[in-house]
């Protein structure tokens, strides 16, 4: 019984593990749809384009909601993603909305409005917090909250050293105290 108690402890490690991904259409909007709300459970929201700084879009919403467990249980996969864009690789500091279309290998990583949109709505959700909204008033731009750390794509062939060399800052922390016993 204790074997098989370990085997599974081993297994959920694993899956709990942090899974680098690729900036690309797919896994934007497979994180965007796995956020999205969850009626009855709690809410958080993002305000991307708000009139209070000019803006008037009628293409999309200034607002977005997502179901909070679910975003911050993505926080680190969706920081990763925007690691991988070159405005954060060159460190620019006022960004417009087309500074999102490029990875950092300076190659778009996709061409339609909607994934773009859905990573910056996913940016700025409260809880993520890593772009600030964007502003009509100086140009349609928008600055990172933070700085952001810099990734590569896993397919990328400079990943495998990189990553050795910065796995740890994504890994979870292990938690400190007893481990539960067999049962």
């Amino acid at each position: 019984m204790g074997r098989t108690s370990n085997i599974t402890k081993k297994l959920e490690e694993l899956s709990n593990q942090f899974k680098p991904q690729e900036l690309n259409e797919g896994n934007v909007q497979a994180i965007f749809k796995r956020c999205l709300p969850i009626p009855g459970f709690p809410e958080v929201s993002c305000e991307l384009f708000p009139p209070v700084l000019g803006n008037f879009q009628k293409d999309y919403s200034s607002t977005y909601g997502f179901d909070k467990n679910n975003i911050l249980a993505n926080k680190n996969t969706i920081q990763y993603l925007f690691g991988q864009l070159h405005s954060v690789h060159t460190k620019k500091e006022v960004l417009t909305i087309e500074d999102f279309l490029t990875n950092y290998l300076n190659e778009r990583w996709t061409d339609e409005k909607a994934y773009l949109l859905e990573l910056l709505y996913l940016g700025n959700c409260t809880g993520i917090d890593l772009i600030h909204p964007f502003n009509a008033r100086k140009n349609n731009t928008t600055r990172f909250i933070s700085p952001i750390k810099p990734t590569l794509s896993p397919k990328d062939p400079n990943f495998p050293a990189w990553w050795e060399e910065h796995k740890s800052e994504w890994e979870e922390p292990k938690k400190e105290g007893k481990e539960p016993a067999d049962e």
